[in-house]
């Protein structure tokens, strides 16, 4: 389904959509962000499955809003009155454990949570609108706190089962080959002395320090040395510009 609305009627539904967060009119909510995610070019199947309902009702929303215009959304908005809803303790046992499993666990590309994407979360598994800035205080009273989280390397069993045939395998074979032939064996790296990306802050359990992983980029005075395994030798040289290949430094 195709719908586009003008500019104005983009920015009166939004409108709405506000009133209805403020009044936490979850059925309000639904209904107007379906229609700007609709003119979004977003689909029916995508909203129904978002927002737990059936793609005819999302369809029936759209069609008595064509019909009946703000008139409609009005007439929701005045109806719902009365106290909020709120969770349960069992919804916040399990909002807890989707917070401490991580973004990325529940779906998102980032690694680190922020108050709008939980806030997220608690409108497509509970029904509930929530405030971003509230929500910051409720996460607090259950146990979780803002803080920055620490890198840790990204290691899939890939990884681990090459690093095995290396130390099993492969560095035995060079070794001996080495001792054989009176080679020497070098090991090389290059190292940037730099201040890299700041570390974010993300929600998590009081007391226990989230982690994200990192992918090392590094950007700064770059170094590049080499050290012989059997003697341990040390050479290095600083390196201007990009690393290409050893040859592009010249001699130690």
């Amino acid at each position: 389904m195709k719908l586009k609305f003008e500019k104005e009627t983009k920015k009166q539904l939004e409108n709405v959509a506000a009133k209805a967060i403020g009044t936490n009119n979850f059925k309000l909510f639904r209904i107007v962000k379906s229609l700007l995610m609709i003119a979004e070019g977003t689909g029916l199947q995508a909203i129904a499955d978002f927002f737990h309902v059936t793609v005819r009702t999302v369809y029936n929303w759209v069609k008595m809003f064509l019909a009946k215009r703000f008139a409609w959304l009005f007439g929701l908005h005045h109806k719902r009155r009365g106290p909020k809803p709120r969770m349960n303790k069992k919804q916040k046992k399990k909002l807890y454990d989707l917070v401490i499993k991580g973004p990325e666990a529940y779906g998102f590309d980032s690694g680190v949570w922020n108050s709008p994407m939980i806030a997220e979360v608690v409108l497509r598994e509970f029904g509930v609108v929530y405030n971003p800035r509230y929500l910051c205080s409720l996460l607090k009273k259950m146990g979780l706190s803002c803080q920055k989280v620490a890198f840790e390397p990204d290691r899939t069993e890939d990884n681990l089962k090459n690093r095995k045939e290396w130390k099993e395998k492969t560095w035995p074979e060079i070794l001996k080959k080495a001792k054989e032939k009176g080679a020497v064996i070098l090991f090389g790296d290059e190292v940037s002395f730099a201040q890299w990306g700041s570390l974010s802050r993300t929600w998590g359990a009081i007391g226990e320090q989230p982690k994200t992983k990192t992918k090392g980029i590094r950007k700064g005075l770059k170094m590049f040395g080499v050290i012989e395994f059997f003697s341990g030798s040390f050479q290095y040289k600083e390196a201007d510009g990009k690393f290409l290949a050893i040859s592009d430094l010249g001699e130690p």
